[in-house]
């Protein structure tokens, strides 16, 4: 009788310990390969249902678990109460890749290691400098045989199904070579995202953009001094010349016409007081739907992760996450719905002043967070906006005749 007692103990502490277990390991066959990726489910008594959806592509040679040992990623969804899916990239496929990346090996005495590779669309081009000539010695695209898209595309469609979301507030965050997989997925399947975020990634020399555009809205964080994935998209290595990337500024032109946005608004980021000299420089083209935003940071490597804890200027997920509640559909996170201005207030952007079409009226100011930093009664037709930081806000005019809602640029 204990015996029994004591098994059927065990059966059930199994039982619990399964059902406690988030994230979730899952399986899914598609494109001739059974794929493995991580589901979190957001813990927010708050809610029921998820609101959204957060795809988290790791970095080269990376694995899925990153974004929950490393970077708290649970502490956004449950934030958001948002769904994070993480899925796991396959080795390299090619042998001749891997044979020739054994070469890149001897040259550089690195250990490149291809047990974890996106098709990104990242092409490697590696050439030996011998009398004055750059000899190709490897001019490969990684794992192009394998359809990453897809089987992101597939593990979100799966995740929209079970927990009956609307195929919506979809955001993919990458970092390092999973921000090249999620440029090559928003090219590929944008129409469904509302965001895209990179961090240290860029676009692969092959990547592969549709046939018919389509406009994403863009958070991208990359540092002039990125030792890995450099910000010319090039570097020098053991006498070796390694390209990896377009040129940064090439990938956030691209997206600018791409979208369609506006000149751009620069700001120092001073968000809270650095202790460490690493500088950052936030890029504002703005657009109501589709703005893209690049900061550029100074001083900071490869795989480093912005935080305030450690004496920052800014936080990575702050940032992300103000991104992310600035492009939900309805702006369900308290930011109310933006409207072009069309001529309620001008100039937009604006320095010191802005001018409304009606004589008297009320101006609230939110920042993109929805926390309101602002509000006037005017009665002469204008507002003074001077004392406030260079940036991005929602503005909501209210006055007798109606009550608007638009971004406001401040320069």
């Amino acid at each position: 009788m204990f015996k029994r007692i004591v098994i059927l103990f065990f059966f059930c502490l199994t039982v619990l310990l399964i059902f406690a277990e988030n994230p979730v390991r899952r399986t899914v066959y598609t494109g001739g390969f059974n794929r493995e990726y991580l589901l979190y489910t957001p813990e927010n008594e708050n809610y029921r249902t998820p609101e959204g959806i957060i795809v988290c592509l790791h970095g080269f040679s990376r694995t899925m678990q990153d974004f929950f040992n490393e970077y708290n990623f649970s502490e956004i969804a449950d934030s958001l109460h948002y769904i994070v899916l993480a899925p796991q990239a396959l080795p390299e496929q090619d042998k001749k890749i891997l044979a020739n990346a054994e070469l890149i090996n001897i040259f550089t005495s690195n250990d490149i290691s291809l047990n974890s590779v996106w098709a990104c669309g990242l092409e490697v081009r590696a050439y030996l400098p011998l009398g004055g000539i750059d000899i190709p010695i490897l001019n490969e695209e990684l794992n192009k045989a394998v359809n990453d898209v897809d089987f992101i595309a597939s593990i979100i469609d799966n995740t929209v199904s079970e927990y009956g979301l609307d195929d919506r507030d979809i955001f993919v965050f990458g970092t390092s070579m999973g921000g090249y997989m999620a440029y090559q997925f928003a090219l590929k399947q944008g129409d469904r995202l509302s965001g895209l975020i990179s961090v240290a990634g860029s676009m692969g020399l092959k990547i592969k953009a549709a046939e018919i555009p389509v406009k994403v809205p863009v958070c991208d964080f990359h540092s002039l001094t990125d030792e890995v994935v450099p910000y010319s998209g090039s570097h020098k290595q053991s006498g070796l010349l390694i390209a990896l990337a377009k040129d940064k500024q090439e990938v956030i032109d691209f997206w600018v016409q791409n979208n369609k946005v506006g000149s751009p608004v620069v700001e120092n980021v001073q968000y809270y007081p650095s202790t460490n000299g690493i500088t950052v420089e936030k890029i504002t083209y703005p657009e109501p739907d589709y703005e893209v935003i690049h900061y550029k940071m100074n001083g900071s490597k490869h795989s480093y992760f912005f935080s305030k804890e450690a004496g920052d200027c800014m936080d990575y997920k702050e940032e992300a996450v103000k991104f992310i509640k600035s492009h939900v559909s309805g702006h369900q996170s308290g930011i109310p719905a933006t409207q072009p201005s069309a001529g309620v207030f001008y100039p937009n952007p604006a320095h010191d002043k802005i001018h409304f079409e009606t004589k008297t009226g009320n101006l609230f100011v939110y920042d993109l967070t929805g926390r309101e930093v602002f509000s006037k009664t005017f009665r002469d037709g204008q507002a003074d906006i001077s004392f406030l930081k260079s940036g991005v806000y929602i503005a909501r005019v209210e006055s007798m005749e109606k009550t608007h809602t638009s971004k406001l640029i401040k320069f």
